[in-house]
């Protein structure tokens, strides 16, 4: 039988643009293009170089399954959660976005391939699978994790990013690439890749080489899963909604848990607010699983209003007895980390309980926030990608006041704002620059949701 083949594909989401491929067998490196058009000329690279007797397993940057028609599916929205601190967030992949003459091509491609050489949707990877399976990848979370970043690199062409600063990213990327020959499992071969000079190409050649480079990442994760196993990947979604597999050894799991503050970086923007992050001694806060608890539904019934005062009147006592035993800023760094994370899960299970991630989904849940008068609000724009508005009188700072902890209002209540619209939508950023919390007449709030870039797919 012939050694199992690892192929990667940097898939454009049109025929009009190329696709990346990549081939890695006994590990080496083997082929390499950035050239790949429509569907046919990828069934022909996989089958210039899958003996008839190998097993195999493709990956696939491209959503390999779209059952939504709006919004985002749950395995983008679990990575951006999960990744966005590190500037990898998934973009959203919905049937509006992505289908062409209702075909999603992703899809298209994994029922071709499927009939062509048998390959079935498979995560996570079976622990040296003898079958051949396909898998939806993603590039950016994998370089973080494989070459311990903080942060992805930036060698996509975007506005803002000079030549100059695309072609050192380019030349770290290939860099980090040839370490891989002393990783496990190691890869070669890599040579007449990492030795082109991505500051000397223009236009097409610049992107046919980062095609021919998120392609060999993509083969790589997929050498890598299989010869790890499930434990040493992490799956997001599902195969029935959509799913994306990240390589996830033992240390990832740890570098996820105490990386440095998550508010507002899953859409790629530091908070606003002048409020301090954590000290670095705190100690991380365990996440409970999502179905640790019943769904929360305490908003809809009691108010938000309602709601802080029980908290504050039982988090504030153990705040100051906790703060006597441990040090007080060391107690509300680890309370303040707390009620962030909480935050964001209750962001995301928010935009399920509204059927929608929109801002103007989000503009109508605010509903539970002004209930009892809370919050009176001045609209200033909305529209599909702005909501902005000014707070011009805030009863849960005068809540605050009223109870004694002026101090704790920003803790259990301001900083909330950046982790729960990270939650509830990635890809809207919050700018607020003052807050009655902090002795400003008004809290401005800009929310802008960001345009979506399909790096050239």
């Amino acid at each position: 039988m012939s050694s199992p083949v690892f192929i990667g594909l940097d898939l454009a989401w049109s025929e009009r643009n190329r696709t990346g491929g990549a081939v890695i067998c006994e590990g080496v490196l083997v082929a390499a293009t950035g050239l790949l058009t429509d569907d046919a000329s990828i069934e022909a690279f996989i089958a210039a170089h899958l003996p008839a007797d190998a097993a195999a397993v493709i990956g696939v940057d491209a959503p390999l399954r779209v059952p939504n028609l709006g919004g985002r599916r749950r395995a983008d929205h679990e990575v951006s959660l999960a990744w966005g601190k590190f500037d990898a967030g998934a973009y959203p992949a919905n049937r509006t976005l992505l289908s062409r003459n209702g075909s999603v091509r992703g899809e298209a491609l994994v029922e071709r391939l499927g009939k062509r050489f048998g390959c079935v949707e498979t995560a996570p990877i079976p622990h040296r699978g003898r079958e051949r399976y396909i898998c939806e990848v993603f590039p950016h979370p994998a370089h973080v994790v494989l070459f311990d970043l903080p942060r992805t690199l930036k060698y996509k062409r975007k506005s803002g990013r000079v030549r100059e600063a695309i072609a050192a990213e380019f030349a770290r990327y290939q860099q980090l690439l040839a370490t891989l020959s002393n990783a496990e499992p190691s890869l070669a071969g890599l040579e007449p890749v990492t030795a082109l000079d991505a500051g000397r190409l223009r236009g097409r050649a610049l992107q046919e080489l980062e095609e021919k480079l998120d392609a060999i990442t993509c083969a790589y994760v997929v050498f890598y899963a299989w010869q790890h196993g499930p434990a040493s990947q992490r799956v997001y979604g599902s195969i029935d909604e959509g799913h994306i597999l990240i390589p996830y050894p033992a240390p990832t799991a740890a570098k996820l848990q105490n990386s440095p503050g998550t508010e507002g970086l899953a859409a790629g923007v530091a908070p606003s607010s002048p409020v301090a992050a954590p000290p670095t001694t705190a100690p991380p806060v365990p996440t409970l699983p999502a179905d640790a608890l019943p769904a929360d539904t305490l908003n809809a019934r009691i108010g938000v209003l309602t709601r802080r005062e029980v908290e504050a009147r039982i988090l504030a006592p153990l705040v100051a007895a906790l703060g006597d035993a441990f040090g007080r800023e060391e107690v509300i760094a680890v309370v303040r980390d707390a009620i962030i994370r909480i935050a964001q899960e209750q962001g995301s299970q928010l935009a399920k309980s509204m059927g929608d991630d929109s801002l103007a989904a989000f503009a109508d849940s605010l509903r539970f926030w002004t209930q009892d008068n809370a919050l009176e609000i001045e609209v200033l724009a909305q529209d599909e990608d702005h909501f902005n508005f000014d707070v011009t009188r805030c009863r849960y700072a005068e809540l605050y006041q009223a109870l004694g902890i002026p101090e704790l209002g920003a803790v259990l209540s301001c900083n909330r704002d950046w982790a729960l619209i990270q939650g509830f939508n990635p890809a809207v950023e919050l700018t607020r620059t003052q807050t009655i919390m902090q002795g400003a007449p008004y809290c401005d709030f800009r929310y802008r949701r960001q345009p979506i870039e399909l790096e050239e797919k």
